[in-house]
């Protein structure tokens, strides 16, 4: 019996290692295809191909400045009161968008590939 128990814990725990692995990778790699879309009062102003930048720029949309960079995006600086889409830092795909609601604008990463992953919990 004592065999049965070992056998048992120790495929769980691999189980659980590879699984940990495997979300780990696929949450935090960056996929060639993600577009970052830039919405003030909800209207789309910027599609951006984060795979095709080379150089960092950034967006002047009034009261925010957009940070552009290779494969991330971020807010540089807003004059909205609480600064949380600042404090968001870069967002690299499609988990969490970055959003100022004083100023009324939102930046979320979408994937243009069709066979991705739908979503991811956690």
């Amino acid at each position: 019996m004592k065999l049965k128990t070992t056998t048992l814990i120790l495929v769980f725990s691999l189980l659980l290692v590879f699984s940990t692995a495997a979300l780990i990778l696929i949450r935090f790699s960056g996929k060639a295809g993600e577009t970052a879309q830039i919405y003030s009062e909800g209207e789309l102003l910027y599609e951006i191909d984060l795979s095709a930048v080379t150089q960092p720029y950034t967006i002047d949309l009034g009261g925010n400045t957009v940070l552009v960079e290779p494969g991330q995006i971020s807010m540089l600086g807003a004059n909205c009161p609480d600064k949380l889409c600042v404090r968001t830092g870069a967002i690299r795909n499609g988990s969490y968008p970055i959003v100022c609601l004083p100023n009324k604008v939102r930046i979320i990463i979408v994937n243009s590939a069709k066979d991705d992953i739908d979503a991811i919990s956690g």
